[in-house]
């Protein structure tokens, strides 16, 4: 149950630590890799089927920025997920590739053919663009690339869904490890928000890609000494203008139409994932904060396909900072909406499964702790090392959300409770106003020894 070793991260915590992973992960994913593939694939087609061999020069200019990217930061980041979410929730990674083994190895597949024909794409692009039937080649390589990459998101994106909605027409995802019977994986690959889901960050990538060609045509033809890439920057950031205008208005539509698939107690814990708890009912600041966003990608959206000629550099900018921070609050937003869980009524946020919690409230959480010592597992009769079983005790339902002295610290939000005030607090999870916190598991004398632990923060002397 808890067969694995404890792993923490002090002072940003694991959730910021998957955050900071997660996030730059997308960027370079969504916008460089899958997104990137379709709008280079496009303007590849484009200039090649105009005759426009400048602007298919000012084409590669920016696949080689994307390739760098792509192959450098996105890898990176990639792998970092794994790791991340493996030592950080072993049991949730476990329950996922249960049911989307093959799914996610034919992802895995799918991927590599995607890095092999990008690099093959790359390589190979000089010495095709000299010829009509080179260029001709080359674009149905990246047109296969462009595939690929969205197969990839396809899956993922499924397996992201089912992690928010595991239930599809009323048919729950059954673990054989709990319950008998058969799992109905075809439900598990298309739960109510996979499509949806799908189509808003198809359509997003490729409108925020769009943004990116356009600030780093901007940068590669303003700064060329050839003077015919230089004159490339109108046309190129006019075609690149074109598909966020189509992009940007359906990837809208299908964000909207995936809120209303994203369970009712999920979808209200919106304004405190996108604002904080101290900000939550703000709803005006919320509001304000995402018509800029929406805002500024539409003005300049529209700037530059009006006016490309006169496309400011701050406005390319402004573009494509909106479009990450869109991204940022998206995924922040998508995970802290599934909260207290990991897999939304199947395991909480802390790796301890549902279905488990009246077991581990007889018996505790600490006799299946195998990898802790022994001296911190069991409270002497003295109860002399309250304070470190309680220590053990956090570590395993608490560190997924929350540090000793840093971010979301436990010392800095028990300051000035007393070990009473934090006992009953402990007993009344996930009551007071926090929804997202999942309740206390284990026995009575787990959660006296919690308490002490979380009270001792706040006193000298103990551990700190």
């Amino acid at each position: 149950m808890f067969d694995f070793p404890i792993f923490e991260m002090p002072t940003i915590g694991l959730r910021m630590l998957m955050a900071i992973n997660a996030i730059i992960h997308v960027f370079v994913s969504h916008g460089g890799a899958v997104g990137g593939s379709v709008v280079l694939a496009l303007a590849a087609w484009w200039t090649n089927k105009k005759g426009d061999l400048a602007g298919y020069e000012t084409v590669y200019r920016l696949l080689m920025v994307f390739f760098i990217i792509s192959t450098s930061v996105g890898a990176l980041t990639g792998i970092g997920m794994w790791i991340h979410a493996n030592i950080i929730s072993p049991n949730a990674i476990g329950g996922l590739i249960r049911v989307f083994f093959w799914k996610w190895f034919i992802e895995w597949i799918v991927f590599n053919f995607e890095v092999i024909l990008l690099l093959f794409w790359f390589m190979t692009w000089k010495p095709k663009a000299a010829t009509a039937e080179g260029r001709a080649s080359s674009v149905r390589f990246g047109a296969y690339y462009a595939v690929s990459s969205w197969i990839t998101m396809l899956i993922i994106t499924a397996i992201l869904g089912f992690m928010l909605t595991p239930n599809f027409d009323g048919q729950p995802w059954i673990d054989p490890e709990v319950y008998p019977g058969t799992v109905n994986y075809n439900n598990a690959l298309f739960n109510p928000t996979w499509f949806p889901g799908l189509m808003m960050r198809t359509f997003s990538s490729i409108a925020f890609a769009g943004a990116l060609a356009i600030l780093w045509t901007w940068l590669i033809t303003s700064f060329s000494k050839d003077e015919e890439i230089r004159a490339t920057k109108e046309r190129m950031i006019k075609f690149f203008a074109t598909i966020m205008m189509v992009t940007v208005p359906v990837a809208a539509a299908f964000g909207y139409y995936y809120l209303l698939q994203i369970p009712e107690a999920a979808r209200a814990m919106i304004p405190t994932a996108m604002m904080t708890r101290a900000f939550a009912d703000k709803m005006d600041l919320m509001y304000m904060i995402i018509s800029g966003i929406g805002g500024a990608v539409v003005v300049t959206t529209i700037i530059a396909y009006f006016s490309p000629k006169r496309f400011p550099y701050i406005a390319a900018t402004l573009m494509v900072a909106a479009f990450m921070l869109f991204w940022g609050f998206e995924e922040r937003t998508r995970e802290f909406i599934r909260k207290p869980y990991l897999i939304y009524n199947y395991m909480y946020a802390n790796g301890i499964r549902v279905t488990d919690v009246p077991y581990l409230n007889k018996v505790g959480i600490l006799k299946h702790a195998i990898f802790v010592d022994e001296k911190d597992k069991v409270i002497n009769e003295d109860k002399s090392n309250l304070v470190e079983v309680g220590h053990t005790i956090a570590r395993i339902e608490c560190r997924a959300c929350h540090t000793e002295n840093g971010i979301n610290g436990l010392k800095f939000l028990t300051k000035g409770w007393s070990e009473e005030a934090i006992r009953n607090r402990i007993n009344n999870l996930p009551g007071g106003g926090t929804p997202y916190m999942a309740p206390f598991v284990g026995t009575e004398a787990e959660k006296d020894a919690l308490a002490a632990y979380i009270a001792s923060l706040n006193k000298r002397g103990e551990i700190k």
